[in-house]
């Protein structure tokens, strides 16, 4: 009795089994989770990063003048007064020059320019009175005089150049003082006339071609071998050179300019 009872049992389980098969089966199996952060590698692949978008460049800014320039712009564009200020200062680095930064002078397309400096010793050569420049100016006078004036003064006269007689720089004018045509370079800060050198032994060579002092007692001609040297010598530094002879408007100073050339514009020295 107690066997068919276990028998019975048996066969109801194993017919609940085989029914239960066909179902689990087809049961769908659940999708697998993500991963947690945690989880995540933590150095990705780099192919697989997104790159931040590059930032455009920025302006480049001229760089500020270190020297206290006035405050003013009169009538140039500020920018075009501030690029030519740290052009001076960078042109004027390292040159034995005393100079002072002065206002913007004239306005575009006219008389003036937009740095001007006033000179008052160059090579530790006295300007006297100081004369207004533009600072590609100062520079080229720097190098005459340095490199050709004091070393023909050495030579010839045997005494230092300590000045120059300054007849005039900047001046709004035209040509020759003429009442019509071309501006003159003084109307651009970027000439000089030159009516004199002073000399250590308290002597002195006028243009005009007179002497004193010194240089007189021993028959040194102001148009003797210095002044004709370094009349030579200044076109090797500026491109318009006149003097005595050139015409009658400069028989009794040294005209030097830096006159823009270009094609059909050469040097001028007489």
């Amino acid at each position: 009795m107690r066997d068919r009872k276990a028998r019975a049992l048996f066969l109801a389980l194993a017919g609940l089994a085989l029914a239960l098969t066909p179902a689990l089966a087809t049961a769908p199996i659940p999708r697998a989770k993500p991963p947690l952060p945690s989880e995540i590698s933590a150095s990705p692949d780099p192919a697989l990063v997104p790159l931040p978008r590059a930032k455009p460049d920025k302006p480049i800014v001229s760089a500020a003048p270190l020297r206290a320039w006035p405050k003013g712009t009169g009538a140039w564009p500020r920018a075009d007064v501030l690029t030519a200020r740290a052009a001076c200062e960078r042109m004027l680095q390292g040159l034995d020059i005393i100079w002072r930064p002065d206002q913007p002078i004239g306005e575009p397309g006219g008389c003036g320019t937009p740095a001007p400096i006033a000179i008052a010793e160059v090579a530790q050569i006295r300007i006297d009175p100081p004369a207004t420049v533009g600072c590609d100016f100062a520079k080229a006078l720097h190098g005459w005089l340095s490199q050709s004036v004091q070393p023909l003064a050495k030579k010839q006269v045997g005494a230092n150049v300590i000045g120059i007689r300054n007849a005039s720089s900047y001046a709004c004018r035209r040509r020759n003082n003429a009442s019509s045509g071309k501006l003159s370079e003084h109307a651009k800060a970027n000439a000089l006339d030159i009516a004199a050198f002073d000399f250590s032994r308290k002597a002195q060579i006028t243009v005009a071609g007179g002497t004193g002092g010194l240089l007189q007692k021993i028959g040194l001609s102001g148009k003797g071998n210095f002044m004709k040297a370094v009349r030579k010598s200044a076109c090797q530094y500026f491109n318009t050179v006149l003097g005595p002879g050139a015409d009658r408007h400069h028989g009794d100073h040294f005209h030097v300019d830096l006159m823009k050339l270009r094609p059909g514009r050469f040097k001028m020295c007489r």
